[in-house]
């Protein structure tokens, strides 16, 4: 888990530079634009009578528009920081140069007043692109910038107010201050309220990248299980044998297995380890393999049960039972003995005939002392026989019904009766069809065992 929690922490760190940098690029690249455009405008504007402008505005001008195209190339480059600090003050610079060039005359100090307000700008660009602190900085300059100018008009133009120039500085100055202070504190509460949106982004998008990283685990143990269902063997012309299993969800708690012993005998387990998902794939891992090996310890199906539930009981680590079931096949002779261990019973189809083969027993991982019994069946030309895990008998459409055995029986009787695969597809069909647009409650598994239709007892097809 920590090493978990280290990985998560690795790839945020690595993504949220150039998170904040992207988002950063997307605030400059539009204004940055937008005053390139204006410039160019006002370039064009100041060119008509009667809006002749001086040297010193077109200087200014200009100036800014090409500082403008120098942010633009530093964003380009990946600059984003630098260009952002760089608008901000071609911004301001360019305002504060625009209010000198106006102090001028008596005439022109209404405009000097009006860009002066304008520095608000500048203080608001400052705090949404670099931050509160440059935004503070952006004020206190501009403010102690514009009281020095006004403060030089009223004692030098001398369009001051009877009590002297320093009080009509602080009258024009003070408003002018006061509002700008105040875009201040606007900008910190929108930087404050993007700071809580980053919080919540960023616990969102740490969430979104582990399960991400989960989903990629899963999928890498969902390949590795797969790997433990084997395909069915390839026995003689007289067996055939089809299987499919389906998880739930990325990892299965169900499994099936072939265990080849020797001289024509083939253990066969079919089990389903109770939950869903990692737990339930762990413990069928730890199931598989106590089967597996008590069948190569003992010949008799009950006593494979009764050994590997005692294996199973005995590790602590279970918290969890499997019902399974475990038949031992003579290939040759075309006999099954088989236990149970509280898995659904198995089902001989023989022609028109179903016959659902009643043996029950405690699940494995239920009680130490476990015993379990035995039943003998001697399969027969055009036999099928179905071993399934309770998914497909429990489950649910839309509507909450269960499939159940009432539909199980005649599902089965109408698949095909000589093809295993196609009985299988068929049976998989119907199940599917029932549960419609709902999503799968349960790992599935399904296995039938065809006996060709004509066979001698030595497993070869009969003329």
């Amino acid at each position: 888990m920590a090493s978990f929690s280290a990985e998560l922490e690795q790839v945020i760190a690595r993504l949220e530079p150039t998170a904040r940098r992207q988002r950063q690029s997307a605030l400059l690249r539009p204004l940055n634009k937008s005053l390139i455009v204006f410039s160019a405008i006002g370039l064009v504007v100041m060119l008509i009578p009667p809006w002749n402008s001086g040297l010193t505005d077109y200087a200014i001008v200009g100036g800014s528009l090409l500082l403008n195209f120098l942010v633009a190339a530093l964003d380009r480059a990946g600059n984003v920081r630098l260009a952002s600090l760089l608008f901000s003050l071609t911004v301001n610079i360019g305002i504060v140069l625009l209010v000198v060039s106006n102090h001028s005359s008596i005439e022109s100090f209404p405009t000097s007043i009006l860009f002066s307000s304008q520095l608000a700008l500048s203080i608001m660009l400052a705090g949404m692109l670099l931050g509160t602190a440059y935004a503070f900085l952006f004020a206190a300059v501009n403010v102690v910038t514009v009281f020095g100018l006004f403060f030089r008009y009223y004692n030098t133009v001398g369009a001051a107010a009877p009590a002297g120039p320093l009080t009509a500085t602080i009258s024009v100055s003070l408003p002018l201050g006061s509002f700008l202070v105040l875009v201040v504190v606007i900008t910190w509460l929108y930087q404050r309220a993007l700071a809580a949106a980053d919080a919540q982004l960023e616990v969102a998008r740490k969430r979104i990248i582990r399960d991400e990283l989960i989903r990629r685990d899963l999928a890498v143990a969902r390949e590795l299980q797969l790997r433990l269902f084997p395909p069915p063997p390839i026995t003689n012309s007289a067996l055939q044998i089809a299987t499919r299993s389906e998880p739930a969800r990325e990892t299965s708690g169900d499994f099936y297995d072939f265990i080849e012993l020797g001289d024509g005998q083939l253990g066969i387990v079919v089990a389903d380890v109770t939950g869903k998902s990692v737990a339930a794939a762990l413990m069928m891992a730890l199931a598989r393999v106590a089967i597996r090996s008590e069948a190569r310890r003992h010949t008799a199906p009950a006593d494979v049960l009764r050994a590997a539930n005692e294996t199973i009981c005995r590790d602590h680590t279970a918290r969890q039972m499997i019902t399974a079931f475990y038949g031992l096949l003579d290939t040759d002779t075309l006999t099954i003995r088989f236990a149970n261990a509280g898995h659904p019973y198995p089902i001989l189809r023989r022609g028109d005939y179903l016959h659902e083969i009643e043996l029950g027993g405690m699940p494995l991982g239920g009680r130490s002392d476990t015993q379990y019994n035995e039943h003998f069946l001697q399969l027969e030309p055009g036999d099928q026989l179905f071993l399934l895990s309770d998914g497909l008998i429990e489950e649910r459409n839309v509507g909450r019904e269960m499939f159940g055995y009432a539909r199980l029986g005649p599902a089965i009787l109408s698949t095909d009766p000589a093809d295993p695969e196609m009985a299988l597809e068929m049976l998989w069909q119907t199940v599917a069809s029932f549960r419609g647009e709902a999503e799968q409650s349960d790992d599935i598994t399904l296995m039938v065992l065809q006996v060709a239709p004509r066979i001698d007892l030595q497993g070869k097809s009969g003329a």
